[in-house]
């Protein structure tokens, strides 16, 4: 994504419509993407891109400074998504049937078609905590500094890389059975009096 022109950022906070017109082509794939992993839901996902850019355009005086656009549009697009998930009544996000783990002794992405992996992911970011899966889709996804998840989710940096560090971590925990199957256990072993007493 090319870097904002500062003339640009101005002339849509002062109304200009062919700015905004600039600004949502420039961002909208973004932005859309961040609502689609944060929701887990297309459809949702683009009315929230609708909303967060009417919102930015009908706020667009709190916008302080050009520089802070990026972080402030995705400050909105966040917004939007929590009240969404406040609404589903899902503070925290859970698959509601987990997939089966790969048969012991498949090879770790053998058994995994790109669709697969699709929907590997989606299961994967259902499971975390909003606060967790925000930071992952925001740096991961969004290629977004520390100090711009820090600016959009209203907390400090080493609070962002604090969060990011146990999400990753979770996100290693859930993944587990399909990268390791080989350390699933296995059945448990037939004792002699059970073998001789068949």
């Amino acid at each position: 994504m090319p870097p904002d022109d500062p003339a640009l950022i101005d002339a849509f906070r002062q109304g200009d419509e062919f700015a905004f017109v600039a600004l949502y082509d420039r961002y909208k794939g973004a932005i859309y993407a961040y609502c689609a992993k944060m929701l887990l839901d297309r459809t949702a996902a683009e009315d929230l891109l609708q909303e967060t850019f009417t919102r930015a355009y009908e706020h667009r005086e709190r916008l302080l400074n050009s520089t802070s656009f990026k972080a402030w549009l995705f400050t909105i697009a966040r917004n939007q998504c929590l009240n969404a998930l406040r609404k589903k009544g899902r503070e925290v996000g859970f698959a509601p049937e987990a997939p089966e783990p790969p048969a012991r002794g498949a090879t770790p992405f053998g058994n995994l078609l790109k669709s697969e992996q699709a929907e590997l992911v989606s299961r994967t970011l259902d499971q975390l905590s909003p606060s967790y899966r925000e930071v992952v889709v925001l740096r991961e996804y969004q290629n977004l500094s520390y100090a711009e998840i820090a600016a959009v989710t209203k907390t400090t940096e080493s609070s962002v890389k604090s969060r990011l560090f146990k999400a990753r971590r979770k996100i290693g925990e859930i993944l587990r059975p399909w990268l390791h199957p080989d350390e699933a256990p296995g059945p448990a072993p037939v004792s002699a009096s059970a073998a001789t007493a068949r």
